[in-house]
Order: structure tokens, then sequence, then C-alpha cells
């Protein structure tokens, strides 16, 4: 069971995985060898997995972009072990509402693009609705 300094580590490492322990420690008035317990048992439950970099790809000349699609049932996990092993494709969702599918991609625009048209074009993908994410506001 979680409790809130569980939770206040989790909204830290949120904000910057690269977050030093101290700085954990300190902001939940404990000590860093009970921060570090905390993150490690966070870690055995699966409930922190690894760290991530936050990129911004505009800086660089790349593209994030969604797609969502649905497919046929007889298709559709063939379509979600294949795009998890294309390019670029950094997520790949199960989703409820209109869409089944959910893709998050990132990487140089050209080779963006080039996978979309690539999914598009997958047997069994119905309907199909690309996204091109712009700008991040939050």
């Amino acid at each position: 069971m979680m409790d809130q300094s569980d939770l206040r580590i989790i909204r830290i490492l949120l904000q910057d995985s690269r977050t030093s322990l101290a700085k954990i420690a300190k902001e939940l008035g404990m000590s860093q060898p009970a921060a570090q317990k905390r993150i490690e048992k966070l870690k055995f439950k699966g409930i922190i997995i690894g760290s991530t970099v936050l990129l911004n790809e505009r800086m660089i000349g790349w593209k994030r972009a969604l797609v969502v699609l649905n497919a046929d049932k007889k298709n559709y996990l063939a379509i979600i072990d294949s795009v998890k092993k294309m390019p670029t494709v950094t997520s790949v969702y199960q989703a409820t509402g209109p869409y089944g599918i959910g893709i998050e991609l990132v990487g140089p625009a050209g080779v963006v693009n080039g996978v979309i048209a690539h999914i598009r074009k997958m047997k069994g993908v119905r309907d199909f609705c690309p996204i091109s994410l712009e700008e991040k506001v939050l």
C-alpha cells in the first residue's frame, strides 16, 4: 500500500526523474536511506519502472505524433505486435472509446511520417486518425 510519502516521491520523480536523493529526502523530511528504501520498494513493486529523459523534439527537428485506430478482431494482436517493433514507436496502448489502439511516435519527421503511412496500410486497420503534436503546453 502506498502512503502520502510514496505519492510525493512519485510526483517529484515525474517532474524530474534525475532529482537527487538528497533533495527528495529533504522535501519529504526524512533521511536519505529512508527515501532510498522507499524508492527501491516502489521499483520492486513495479510502480516505478526505470527513468526517462524529457526531450524537446522540435529543437532537433524531430516530431511527436499520436495515431489512434481500430482494427479487425482477426488482425488486432498482429497489428499490435508489428507496431511495437517499428522505429520511432515509443508506446502502444489498448484503448477504450471510439478507437481501440493508441500509438505514440517520436523521431525524425520523415521517419515518423513513413511509419504512420505504413501503419495506415496494414492489413486489418479500419478507422485511422493520425495527430501531430506541435507544442507541449503543460
